[in-house]
């Protein structure tokens, strides 16, 4: 009996919408997962000649990508051969004979697993409520929802976020009424004093302790430094520092379960949605553990892995936190500012990019380098740049390539297989050879003293990234040494958002200077 093969990974948009497609269809595939089976990477490479994912078949003929699988179901839809699509691929497909070729063969070994997280530790991981344990996530929630909160002024700043101390402990004894809860408002200052010493709760400079005060302004910790993304909470719970890219590795099947939630059937993602989830607010906790997480004993491989895996992840928690850029000027903002903390390392996503896995080179359009000669996070940059990584942090438009998580052991093949499955999409490098021009993702402009002294050695660099027909392609126009025309196309800054919150420098900052706050005192 024929069928239909998907190969497929499992947080891939475009995959999504090419298996709702089918199923919209009510036809039946079978799919071969590039995440539990990454070893069948190299069987889909070998049937399909491509790189990105999905690929599709049907029986032993090769569809191709989610375009074209769409392109040929909306030419069933058109052409009515049959009453319905699923009756044609019943005649056409499933009377078959099975595919004989063993490589489109669902795999019959165990799935890869990931590496389990280590217990965590209850005595941390908790608080203790008028005797009553509560973890620190139920109990930042609960007081995220129940504390007052507000824009107060004193002496020319305005705390955002903040509340009266005076305020703080009567919404306690409401969020925590008897019986479980207080009963006097002593009970509710010491458990304030107690979230304080805990890192939940801060005075807003840092100078005075918890009390039943109308003058002293206070703010929840997941309000206290906007800009850096896993900040929700003060991680003091067990750190995987044995194997930090188990811990991505882990933080990105989280955080793709909140992606699949709030993606739909055409692979677009509602942003604002996905920030209510609850599977959202248990990821904000769980990516909080990169607190405890030192790159500096990292080897250069274990550096690669886990700062792209990381970039990767940050961007995308990053459109839902504090939303997406959408003119240049916050474009600027969100990579230069928005920031995460790495062991104890603040980085923004500049800086991670160019002073840490670009070895601490300008930033495009930067004056100067990420890290000052004075700054401790040089010691972070690597010694030497691969020029791959642009391909691994940015991933093509149409389909992605088939290496969503970078491992230390295997980083020297996902580079080369990120790198020819950007590079052979036509939008990315487009060559023709008749008139001698060489079309290329503006990445290359952006960052081409990674790849090539000038403009003009581009070919030359880029040739070593394709393969098959372009490659001899290119490869012929370089060995005329005739002169090649080397274009950029525009950078598609476009997301996959069907419904996202703007971003907004100004909600990076926390205390704000103000004459009308000066003013109001």
């Amino acid at each position: 009996m024929g069928k239909i093969t998907v190969f497929a990974l499992s947080d891939c948009p475009h995959c999504k919408r090419a298996k709702a497609a089918l199923l919209a269809r009510e036809i039946p595939y079978t799919e071969i997962s590039l995440s539990t089976h990454p070893e069948k990477r190299t069987d889909m490479l070998s049937l399909a000649d491509q790189l990105t994912v999905p690929q599709i078949f049907f029986n032993d003929a090769h569809i191709g990508g989610a375009d074209a699988v769409l392109a040929l179901l909306a030419k069933w839809d058109d052409e009515a051969k049959f009453s319905t699509p699923l009756e044609r691929y019943q005649s056409e497909i499933e009377a078959k004979d099975d595919p004989t070729d063993p490589r489109l063969q669902v795999p019959t070994t165990p799935p890869k697993e990931d590496r389990p997280a280590p217990p965590r530790n209850e005595s941390e991981d908790s608080i203790d409520i008028m005797g009553k344990k509560k973890s620190i996530l139920q109990v930042t929630q609960h007081l995220m929802e129940t504390l007052p909160k507000a824009d107060l002024k004193y002496r020319g700043t305005i705390y955002k976020n903040s509340f009266l101390a005076s305020d703080g402990v009567n919404a306690i004894m409401k969020a925590y009424p008897p019986p479980c809860g207080f009963t006097v408002k002593e009970d509710a200052i010491k458990f304030g004093q107690t979230l304080q010493q805990r890192g939940i709760l801060h005075h807003v400079t840092g100078d005075h302790t918890f009390q039943d005060n109308s003058k002293l302004f206070f703010r929840l910790q997941p309000f206290h430094t906007p800009r850096i993304l896993n900040s929700f909470r003060v991680w003091t719970d067990r750190v995987d520092s044995d194997d930090p890219l188990a811990l991505s590795i882990r933080l990105k099947k989280a955080f793709g379960k909140v992606e699949s939630n709030a993606t739909d059937n055409d692979g677009n993602m509602d942003y604002v949605a996905a920030a209510s989830d609850p599977k959202y607010f248990e990821f904000e906790e769980a990516v909080c553990e990169l607190q405890g997480i030192k790159m500096e004993p990292m080897d250069r491989n274990t550096t690669l892995a886990f700062g792209i895996n990381v970039y990767n992840l940050m961007v995308k928690y990053a459109f839902i936190k504090v939303g997406i850029p959408i003119t240049s000027v916050e474009r600027s903002s969100f990579f230069g500012k928005v920031s995460f903390d790495i062991g104890g390392d603040v980085m923004s996503f500049s800086d991670l990019e160019n002073g840490v896995l670009r070895g601490n080179k300008r930033a495009p359009y930067a004056l100067s380098v990420p890290f000052s000669k004075d700054d401790p996070r040089r010691r972070l940059a690597l010694d030497k740049m691969d020029n791959r990584i642009h391909f691994g942090l940015n991933c093509g438009a149409k389909s992605c390539p088939p290496v969503k998580k970078f491992s230390a052991d295997a980083i020297e093949e996902e580079l080369r297989i990120v790198a020819q499955a950007f590079c052979e999409q036509d939008d990315n490098v487009g060559i023709n050879e008749e008139k001698y021009e060489l079309s290329l993702n503006t990445i290359l402009n952006w960052y081409r003293s990674d790849f090539a002294e000038s403009k003009e050695k581009l070919p030359e660099a880029v040739v070593g990234f394709l393969r098959n027909d372009k490659r001899a392609k290119l490869q012929r126009m370089i060995d005329s040494k005739k002169s090649i025309t080397v274009k950029f196309t525009t950078y598609d800054w476009g997301t996959n958002a069907s419904n996202q919150k703007k971003h907004k420098s100004s909600a990076l900052i926390v205390d704000e200077k103000s004459v009308t706050a000066l003013l109001s005192t």
